[in-house]
């Protein structure tokens, strides 16, 4: 596995002042639609909680495990998967310390389809603006998705306004995320995960626009209609 550009990042990725605090922002708001998703489509088989326990969930580029933690503690099931050995490293013991019982592996969603596994839920949390082969990153999510499910993109719209705030305030005027972290053509557009997606019979279920707001305590994100920066998306099949 080649050397990812967040393994600089390992030993702080839990400092929620550090420099990956604006992640550490997110995971409440994030968090919660993602437990309004699931819930929404398998809500059948009672609470969320039961929900949780009985499926199996990829939690895909995981990094430190932010998102597997929280999970994990609801009862999850989780299998959580990160292209950087540091990352994985830090993850796995922090899960070893708290009692946490997440299966943490240093692999990508390649690995993860030529190994034949499939989820009924997938979780990808700001990956898919880093990644080179964007199609091809998709189409092996996809296929690694078991019928019925669900699949969960938290990504950032490529437009002019995403621009302005991740690259030029964020990363170069207010320096609260790391600066190169973002390649502004990477981004990704809604309609472009949508089309992909019809390609394997899977149809959006939910879209939101994610928006920083500032408090006494850093930031706090709230949903809103706007999709031209941050945004939130889930798709079902």
């Amino acid at each position: 596995m080649q050397q990812s550009y967040f393994d600089k990042f390992s030993k702080d990725w839990w400092d929620k002042d550090g420099p990956m605090k604006m992640l550490h922002s997110m995971n409440e708001t994030r968090l919660l639609f993602i437990q309004e998703r699931i819930l929404n489509r398998y809500q059948i088989l009672g609470g969320i909680d039961k929900i949780l326990k009985s499926k199996s969930i990829l939690d895909l580029g995981c990094g430190g495990g932010i998102l597997a933690e929280s999970l994990a503690s609801k009862g999850a099931s989780v299998k959580a998967i990160d292209k950087s050995k540091k990352l994985i490293n830090t993850a796995k013991k922090r899960a070893k310390d708290k009692g946490l019982k997440i299966d943490y592996e240093c692999a990508d969603i390649q690995d993860a389809y030529k190994s034949g596994f499939k989820f009924d839920i997938i979780i990808c949390l700001e990956v898919v603006e880093h990644v080179d082969n964007l199609n091809d990153f998709l189409i092996n999510t996809f296929r690694c998705l078991n019928r019925n499910g669900i699949i969960i993109f938290s990504t950032i719209n490529r437009s002019k306004i995403s621009f302005l705030t991740t690259i030029l305030i964020a990363e170069n005027i207010l320096k609260i995320v790391p600066k190169n972290t973002h390649d502004w053509n990477k981004y990704v557009k809604p309609e472009e995960i949508s089309i992909a997606a019809k390609k394997h019979k899977l149809n959006i279920d939910k879209l939101s626009g994610l928006l920083p707001i500032p408090s006494l305590s850093g930031f706090k994100w709230i949903r809103v209609k706007n999709t031209k920066a941050n945004y939130i998306i889930s798709l079902k099949n």
